[in-house]
């Protein structure tokens, strides 16, 4: 006879063997904690599954900031935006100035496919590079190379060579 946990065997000689399917065995608990740690992973995939799909039906809109698409995009993770949308979104981040700030014009080229001079936007965008959109460059009193981000009313101002500020020009 076979006690939970116990020795099966005979008596009489005294010959005792350990029962296969004890279930305090090693190999056993070792089992039981695999298929545990296996179980916590596959549930916590599914909650994360779940996560992603209730983001994504919580922000559908491309032009939310809160959008799961915009948001890798800010990161770095999604090369596959469109960057006139990322742009329009932009206006409504709240730290949309972190894109920017301190990239070169190579960087700003690489983050938004291409950038425009001031020579290259138009009369309305030019007018926001001077003092309350006047048109007057003689009372500027620094002078600062200025890009404009792809057909957006986004202008960089340059300084040494790195964004150092991020202007959205509108209403003057």
């Amino acid at each position: 006879m076979t006690r939970r946990g116990g020795m099966a065997g005979c008596r009489r000689c005294g010959i005792l063997e350990r029962n296969k399917f004890d279930l305090n065995s090693g190999a056993l608990m070792k089992l039981r904690k695999l298929a545990t740690g296996l179980a916590l992973v596959v549930a916590g995939a599914v909650l994360t599954l779940g996560h992603f799909r209730l983001w994504i039906a919580t922000y559908p809109d491309a032009g939310d900031p809160k959008n799961l698409s915009y948001v890798l995009w800010k990161h770095g993770l999604n090369s596959d935006i469109d960057l006139d949308m990322a742009l329009g979104t932009m206006t409504h981040d709240v730290a949309s100035e972190n894109r920017v700030i301190g990239l070169t014009p190579t960087e700003l080229q690489a983050r938004f496919g291409y950038t425009k001079t001031y020579e290259q936007v138009s009369t309305y965008l030019q007018l926001c590079d001077t003092p309350n959109g006047t048109g007057d460059h003689d009372n500027h009193s620094v002078v600062h190379d200025i890009l404009y981000l792809r057909n957006s009313n986004y202008m960089v101002m340059m300084k040494n060579g790195r964004a150092a500020d991020l202007i959205l020009c509108k209403g003057y």
